[in-house]
């Protein structure tokens, strides 16, 4: 009997170790979908990845009724559950899932945390900036005294390179605002910026280009129509959701944003 239940701990502590070394499979018939909510708003999931830590955790939500478009950022810290582990914080998740299901992982832990229907994301680890900047030339972007002290330039508008641009999305300051999300910022930015420099005659295939280093299950052409929403849109808005929320407070804050 002793070796019985040897033998089931042995297994147990494997799996685990599995589990936590990114062996975690999820398929997207394992997604925790609300099949409820309303239709005409998309939910995307977007993870800025620094390494294998996550720098910031987005949900890019645009209802196609009314033009709104709500970017939602959600604390790494929040401790949510996964299954296969217990229970982490959400910077976490991301590392734990095979190397095909890291993102599909994510938005299923978010899904359950928030009860929504995310099925599409988009990951992108900042050390891959600096190319994906060089490859449109600069990237424009406004900093304040003291990030222009950082990087030992100018306030106001300044055309940054690859890796100027890495070193502000690592920028931590004392003064920055709790919604302040940098890694957030350049990333749309660099979309905004990357899918016009051809002028706006080859936004598709500059599309491809800049998704093809990110770990994502979105097409071009979906890329295009979210950025194209978040551009075109008049109602556009901002939410965070603190760790320090209840899940039921999460989930009333986001759904009177996006759905009402």
């Amino acid at each position: 009997m002793k070796r019985i239940v040897a033998a089931l701990t042995a297994l147990l502590m494997t799996l685990a170790c599995a589990c936590a070394l990114g062996e975690i499979t999820v398929t997207k018939k394992d997604m925790a979908l609300n099949r409820s909510l309303d239709k005409s708003v998309s939910n995307v999931l977007i993870i800025m990845q620094d390494g294998e830590l996550t720098d910031a955790m987005m949900i890019a939500s645009i209802n196609s009724k009314t033009g709104r478009s709500v970017m939602t950022s959600v604390e790494c810290d929040t401790a949510v559950t996964v299954p296969e582990v217990g229970e982490v914080a959400l910077g976490e998740v991301y590392a734990l899932g095979d190397e095909k299901s890291r993102g599909l992982l994510t938005a299923r832990t978010l899904n359950a945390l928030l009860d929504l229907n995310i099925s599409t994301y988009v990951a992108l680890d900042i050390e891959t900036l600096p190319a994906l900047v060089d490859e449109i030339g600069t990237l424009n972007l406004w900093l304040n005294d003291e990030e222009a002290a950082i990087l030992n330039t100018w306030p106001g508008d300044n055309a940054l390179g690859g890796e100027d641009v890495l070193t502000y999305v690592r920028i931590r300051l004392d003064s920055d605002y709790a919604e302040k999300n940098r890694s957030y910022m350049v990333f749309m930015d660099l979309l905004q910026q990357g899918l016009r420099s051809k002028g706006g005659t080859n936004l598709l295939g500059l599309g491809k280009k800049l998704l093809s280093v990110m770990d994502t299950n979105m097409n071009a052409m979906a890329a295009v129509t979210m950025l194209s929403a978040f551009q075109a849109g008049d109602d556009r808005r901002e939410l965070l959701l603190e760790s320090s929320m209840t899940p039921e407070a999460m989930r009333e804050a986001l759904y009177r944003e996006v759905y009402e």
